[in-house]
């Protein structure tokens, strides 16, 4: 029985580690391609860690599970000043 679930579990966080892959590259392609614009390592997994949480907020919605969905809210606020205050120290280097 442990044996399967240690299967189990190195199969979960496979397939984790590959979707994150492809989300990484397509992501960094669609930017490319479509709005002429190269995103940086840092750029792209916000976009996939907002994906995420958004997911998992629609998710404990349509379950109404709020002792997830409040978490994963929580989550979005410091993601997003962080978002907000990496474009001001951008914006602040190119002036300079």
């Amino acid at each position: 029985m442990d044996n399967v679930a240690l299967i189990v579990f190195f199969a979960i966080i496979g397939m984790a580690v590959f979707y994150s892959l492809v989300a990484y590259f397509l992501i960094r392609m669609i930017s490319k391609k479509a709005f002429n614009r190269n995103l940086d390592g840092f750029q792209i997994t916000q976009i996939i860690i907002l994906m995420a949480i958004v997911f998992i907020v629609i998710q404990s919605i349509r379950y109404q599970s709020w002792n997830m969905a409040f978490p994963a809210l929580g989550l979005l606020i410091p993601l997003l000043s962080l978002n907000v205050s990496m474009r001001r120290r951008r914006e602040s280097n190119k002036v300079d």
